[in-house]
């Protein structure tokens, strides 16, 4: 009796583990080159953690509750390569960090995480992705940044992601400040995307409000991708007003992907203008991508910006690497 009751329990347990899953996964990237930016005149050779993509080190779990329902949860921490040590506030969850829900509905999340105006961005408009080397990201930034560098995150958030209907798709985001005081509001942000992707046609629409301390950030992006085989067109163009309301920002951008076997050349050109202040950037990004593996690729990449911040005052930046991406 009691051998039967433990082969039950050991069925019911290898039931149980069945219908959860935990995943480690990581990308190991980082790159050989030189740079020049604004903080540091002249050149210098650099090691650089990030090329294509930021590294880091994450966990994902999903169990199946049944009925079509699922809780998941994903538990992300930057890498930086160059030093050894963590990513922006050390090793630990300084990146994606929620739990969730998921079924027919959709999916609901908890946590920290980027805003659909990022993954609009990343994932549809940008043709470079984000990388180190992104003309999008130092145009509007006015220098290049780091891969995964964004300011498109919210913590202390919810977050709706609808199901896909025939290649439609929507998010929702809502970000709190928990910082109320006696005299003050505590701030706050939501963000939006609309987005369709349907064979060689991807469309993407996304907005953000961003309340601090009294004052309002908005921006709105639009753009898409069509695949013609031999390349694919990348188009963008976005608008934001800034905290004291009088700066009209504009950016465009365009981008050019070639593949050719297990090669790949981008090549992306991105302006931004603030109104009154008469400012501007322009921003050119290069880059060559080989895949020796499905997980490894080996790049090259270089990106020149040049900004006018008004009254003459002029800076132009440049990143020049050669790195290795590997995903895991």
């Amino acid at each position: 009796m009691k051998k039967t009751l433990v082969a039950v329990a050991a069925l019911a347990a290898s039931a149980a583990f069945a219908q959860s899953s935990v995943t480690l996964y990581g990308v190991a990237d980082a790159y050989f080159g030189s740079e020049k930016n604004v903080a540091a005149p002249g050149s210098q050779t650099v090691v650089n953690d990030g090329g294509l993509s930021q590294s880091r080190i994450g966990v994902s779990v999903k169990e199946d509750l049944g009925a079509g329902l699922s809780a998941f949860a994903v538990i992300e921490g930057a890498v930086a390569l160059d030093s050894g040590a963590g990513g922006a506030g050390g090793l630990g969850a300084n990146r994606k960090s929620v739990v969730g829900l998921s079924g027919d509905f959709g999916a609901v999340s908890l946590g920290r995480q980027n805003t659909p105006l990022e993954n609009a961005i990343e994932n549809t408009i940008d043709a470079q992705g984000n990388s180190a080397f992104s003309a999008v990201y130092a145009a509007v930034g006015g220098t290049a940044a780091a891969a995964g560098v964004t300011v498109n995150t919210y913590g202390n958030s919810v977050r709706y992601d609808s199901p896909n209907f025939d290649g439609f798709s929507g998010s929702v985001q809502l970000g709190f400040g928990e910082n109320k005081t006696a005299t003050t509001s505590a701030d706050r942000g939501v963000s939006l995307n609309l987005t369709y992707a349907n064979g060689p046609v991807a469309v993407a629409f996304a907005h953000q409000s961003d309340k601090f301390g009294g004052t309002t950030d908005r921006t709105t992006t639009v753009g898409g991708s069509y695949d013609f085989g031999p390349a694919k067109l990348n188009l963008g163009y976005g608008r934001t007003t800034d905290v004291i309301g009088t700066n009209d920002g504009r950016a465009l951008s365009v981008g050019v992907t070639v593949p050719v076997g297990a090669f790949t050349v981008i090549g992306q050109y991105a302006n931004a203008k603030v109104s009154n202040i008469a400012g501007s950037s322009k921003s050119f990004g290069l880059e060559g991508r080989y895949a020796l593996s499905k997980r490894t690729t080996v790049y090259a990449g270089y990106n020149d910006t040049k900004q006018n911040i008004g009254g003459g005052a002029n800076f132009k930046t440049n990143r020049l690497g050669v790195g290795i991406r590997h995903v895991f």
